[in-house]
């Protein structure tokens, strides 16, 4: 049997959200080098280098960089829209963007930092999933990634809004892949654990001052609790998406999937 077709995703065309850095840009470059046409967008300029260095490596890319804020539901419909019209389809939305802030204890927080969370962590992927699947829908086919978290399966404390957007996420996920399912849309999560990114290296470094310990004795604590003994990167997320988003991935829907080196089982 010839698997090839099975895996064939070059000539598709994504969206990735939050790729300025980190993980967003790590998995846009590995779409790209798989053939995938990629449009990059984050709040950040940078996400302009991030493009650039895309097409630098593979110059018949057609994606193209946008700024682009993704609580801003105006925005995201333009980011959607616009992809479909420069390049005729949307088969794989990858609604990446995220952030955390240093929230302390619930008895002290003020529902502003919650409102904050909630509008980019949340809202940023209802609004991608949204216009993601009025497209998806029309063609009957697609693949939808939203970005959950092994914080949004486990609670921490000190930061309980931000692992409970990311439940909320997760629940909304399960639910979409329900409504998708007649038009052949796939849609799941993917949960990183602990990711050699700015927002968990910003984590680490707040959770090393409040511990009063080096950023390197954490880094080292951390690395002893993940079983294959290092950092997710880009790369390890750009696996589960081109599986997904591949006629091989095409019966998996309404999943939460593991992306942590062995942190997490559940």
């Amino acid at each position: 049997m010839n698997v090839e077709p099975l895996r064939e995703v070059a000539g598709k065309v994504a969206i990735v959200t939050g790729a300025g850095r980190g993980l967003g840009k790590g998995t846009a470059e590995a779409l790209a080098a798989a053939g995938i046409h990629v449009v990059v967008s984050d709040i950040l300029p940078q996400v302009k280098e991030t493009f650039a260095g895309i097409k630098d490596k593979h110059p018949d890319n057609k994606g193209y960089a946008e700024i682009t804020d993704v609580s801003d539901e105006g925005q995201v419909k333009q980011l959607v829209e616009g992809a479909v019209k420069k390049l005729g389809r949307l088969d794989i939305m990858v609604n990446n963007a995220g952030m955390h802030l240093h929230e302390g204890l619930v008895a002290d927080m003020p529902k502003e930092t919650v409102d904050k969370l909630f509008a980019v962590n949340f809202y940023g992927e209802f609004f991608g999933c949204k216009y993601a699947a009025r497209q998806m829908m029309k063609q009957k086919s697609g693949s939808i990634i939203n970005l959950g978290s092994y914080g949004g399966k486990v609670g921490f404390p000190g930061y309980s809004a931000y692992c409970a957007s990311k439940g909320a996420v997760h629940t909304f996920t399960t639910a979409l892949a329900r409504e998708m399912a007649p038009f052949k849309v796939n849609v799941n999560a993917i949960c990183p654990g602990l990711a050699a990114s700015d927002m968990h290296w910003s984590f680490m470094k707040a959770e090393s001052k409040d511990r009063g310990i080096t950023f390197e004795e954490l880094q080292q604590e951390e690395l002893r609790t993940i079983p294959l003994g290092r950092y997710g990167e880009g790369r390890d997320s750009a696996g589960a998406i081109l599986w997904l988003a591949s006629e091989s991935g095409s019966y998996v829907t309404g999943q939460l999937i593991n992306i942590n080196g062995g942190l997490y089982f559940a």
